[in-house]
């Protein structure tokens, strides 16, 4: 009897138990690597100071603990790997986002310094898009109800709990730097 399960958004088939353990165990092994190389990165850039004051000598733990948690496509790497496959406008988007938690879309315009809901859907599009080619569905990011008021259309925009987490765990977005 195969079995399934889910490792960073991808699916995998094993032929047995054994095999499953041994191939999720190789799985988290290369992300905890992977995820190591891709902080010490991020460190660079978001500045060592202000991230070892957040997560001091226990990052290691964090990435494990995020590693554990199979109802979540978001790890350290996976996380790090979808904000860079991202451009300005979407990184521009989500850190709204992560920093309101919900907006309307005319305020999210506003934030963006776009025109029309066209353009909001375009750059919402490209979002999605990178989160699908990472095997990520759209709603693991973001939501949104659409609602009318005396004929008006109205989207609320709401970032995903899962990925508010990640977000705040890996300090993003990073705070502007002031020179």
């Amino acid at each position: 009897m195969a079995i399934k399960f889910k490792h960073g958004g991808v699916a995998f088939t094993a032929d047995t138990p054994e095999e499953a353990l041994r191939l999720s165990t190789l799985l988290k092994e290369r992300d905890a690597e992977a995820a190591q190389k891709r902080i010490a990165e991020y460190q660079k850039r978001a500045g060592e100071a202000r991230f070892m004051t957040k997560y001091g000598d226990g990052f290691q733990q964090i990435i494990a603990s995020m590693d554990e948690e199979m109802e979540t496509p978001w790890t350290f790497e996976v996380f790090l790997s979808f904000i860079d496959r991202l451009g300005s406008p979407q990184k521009a988007a989500l850190a709204a986002l992560v920093t309101h938690h919900r907006m309307t879309d005319e305020d999210l315009r506003k934030a963006l310094s776009i025109s029309g809901n066209q353009a909001l859907a375009g750059v919402l599009s490209g979002i999605s898009k990178q989160a699908a080619a990472l095997g990520i569905p759209a709603r693991a990011i973001f939501g949104f109800e659409n609602l009318r008021n005396a004929g008006k259309r109205r989207s609320t925009y709401t970032v995903a709990d899962k990925f508010l987490q990640i977000a705040t765990d890996m300090n993003w977005p990073p705070a502007p730097s002031k020179k």
